[in-house]
């Protein structure tokens, strides 16, 4: 028994032995050991490098993507503001246009409407004064109303200097060049009245 007692020492030994590395071994070992768990630490750093660079990828193409978004709603803006100024630009000029046109016409309307005034008014002084001409009128009266007649006549006269006013560009207003036309006229009429009650 005591045989098989150290046969098994001696086994237990030898086994322990067997196991037992060298320390060579076990530098070669650790060194392995230590480039495995480099080499895992960089294909880590590359997947991580690889990662970031593609993340870093996608945000380029979404800030490109938002970034053309933004200039293309920016030129939208541009144009529409071209086209909304461009549109009331024809409105305003359409609109003067059209108020030039209504001025023109009624100082057009108001011209024929003064001249043809007048055109009575140089009528009746013509009769009038065939008529303070007439021999059976008393001198007194016929001077009297060739005065008043030669009057209305320089009236008439300056009336019709002022109507060509109405189409320059400093004239006064249609209206304003109305109330003082009828007014004028209103004047010349009251003198050839009287010229007229005279006989």
């Amino acid at each position: 028994m005591l045989r098989f007692q150290n046969c098994g020492l001696v086994m237990v030994a030898l086994a322990l032995a067997a196991c037992q590395k060298s320390a060579p071994e076990q530098r070669t070992e650790a060194l392995e050991a230590q480039r495995e768990a480099n080499q895992t630490a960089r294909e880590a750093a590359d997947e991580r490098s690889k990662e970031v660079a593609q993340a870093n990828r996608e945000a380029a193409k979404d800030i490109s993507a938002a970034q053309r978004e933004a200039d293309e709603a920016r030129q939208k803006a541009v144009t529409d503001e071209i086209a909304k100024t461009a549109e009331a630009q024809r409105s305003a000029a359409a609109e003067t246009r059209e108020a030039i046109e209504a001025t023109q016409k009624a100082q057009v309307d108001l011209r024929k409407s003064v001249e043809a005034r007048l055109n009575k008014l140089d009528e009746r002084l013509h009769e009038l004064s065939k008529e303070a001409n007439d021999p059976k009128v008393a001198p007194a009266v016929a001077t009297s109303a060739h005065q008043q007649l030669t009057s209305a006549e320089a009236e008439i006269r300056n009336l019709r200097t002022e109507l060509p006013q109405l189409q320059t560009s400093a004239a006064p207003s249609v209206e304003q060049f109305r109330v003082r036309a009828d007014e004028r006229v209103a004047r010349i009429e009251k003198t050839l009245d009287q010229v007229d009650d005279q006989f």
